[in-house]
């Protein structure tokens, strides 16, 4: 039986993978900072990327590397660089057959910090001394959501000008990087999208509906990189409609 690590297993992401593999039947150890209780198909190794401690350990008897991590604050990009190094070196010093890292689509368009960060993350990963194979997915369902929150509380909900997404279902993430952890390496980026394409008026205007949130949805348009990015529609694949889950069947979920 192939065993897995999956680095950042207790994350939004990680836990959806965690959940297909042990569907499939894998043999699962999850990887994080301060471990966890044993599951059904599960262990935990205790790890931490950027010093490399306790990495040995962890990817002592895996097959195959599935990284999930994560790192949206300034002090946690460290992971994405020096964790993503000592991470790749371990796991081929251990002999893992291939690493498959989760990642953004059109991620090397974007000029603000978060993007040049999980590019370099990327690129790390080609230039691995193993093989890996990397897969970009759109924004989550629950991206739009963590923005309008916040505002709400003042009576805002913020709709983006000219901004639309294409949400998708981390279940299907998962199972995008769980197909190509099975597939194996591959020099091109396998690339996912949700089932449809929305404004973020239409996301928004939805989320309050489900929640019962306060607040009038209202027109912002978003300056800087990031509008730009939105704007030019890099975040959007189209032609890749991957998921099955629509934004509204998450919210009802949930």
């Amino acid at each position: 039986m192939t065993k897995y690590l999956v680095a950042g297993g207790t994350g939004v992401a990680g836990r959806s993978v965690v959940a297909e593999l042990v569907r499939r039947g894998g043999d699962v150890r999850v990887l994080s900072r301060h471990g966890g209780s044993p599951g059904a198909g599960v262990e935990h190794a205790v790890g931490d990327l950027v010093s490399g401690d306790g990495l040995a350990a962890a990817l002592d008897g895996v097959d195959v590397l599935i990284d999930t991590t994560d790192g949206k604050t300034r002090s946690a990009r460290e992971v994405f660089s020096m964790g993503a190094r000592n991470l790749l070196s371990a796991a081929a010093t251990a002999g893992i057959s291939h690493a498959v890292l989760l990642s953004i689509v059109n991620v090397d368009f974007g000029r603000f910090a978060y993007y040049r960060a999980k590019t370099r993350q990327e690129r790390l990963y080609r230039d691995a001394p193993l093989p890996t194979h990397v897969v970009r997915a759109t924004q989550f369902h629950e991206f739009v959501p963590m923005i309008c929150a916040p505002f709400a509380r003042i009576g805002i909900i913020p709709a983006f000008t000219h901004t639309r997404f294409q949400p998708i279902d981390t279940s299907d993430v998962a199972r995008a990087l769980v197909d190509a952890a099975e597939q194996g390496p591959t020099t091109e980026p396998t690339v996912v999208g949700g089932p449809e394409l929305l404004t973020m008026r239409e996301m928004a205007t939805a989320w309050k509906a489900a929640t019962g949130t306060r607040g009038r949805v209202t027109n912002i348009l978003i300056p800087g990189s990031m509008g730009d990015f939105w704007r030019n529609e890099w975040n959007l694949v189209p032609d890749n409609q991957f998921g099955t889950v629509t934004f509204k069947q998450w919210l009802a979920r949930r």
